[in-house]
């Protein structure tokens, strides 16, 4: 139902997540107003407040996820390693080679 609250230029404003949680606190606003003048929260000591207003964002809740799974993906190599390397430039060339050395290795585990 609420998402958060925030001050704002003395204002407590409350933030909703659907229009009937709007609807059901703008009902209960003068009961929540006159609870606060005979109690305040100590959180809210130093700051007075003069209004308290609610509204329903807009945005959508985002989905967080709590774990990783750090499970490693395994899959049958699909390439041979028989190309021809036709490169110039030295480091470039000793790359590919090395590339095709480890994928000729894998296939013949």
């Amino acid at each position: 139902m609420i998402k958060f609250a925030y001050f704002k230029n003395d204002i407590l404003f409350f933030v909703l997540n659907h229009p009937g949680a709007k609807q059901e606190f703008d009902n209960n606003i003068q009961s929540i107003k006159s609870a606060l003048k005979f109690v305040s929260p100590e959180e809210c000591m130093e700051v007075t407040v003069t209004d308290i207003k609610a509204f329903v964002t807009n945005k959508p809740i985002k989905k967080i996820t709590l774990f990783k799974t750090n499970s490693k993906e395994e899959y049958t190599e699909r390439a041979t390693g028989d190309f021809s390397i036709d490169i110039k430039d030295e480091k470039l060339n000793s790359l590919v080679k090395s590339i095709q050395d480890i994928i000729k290795a894998k296939n013949d585990s």
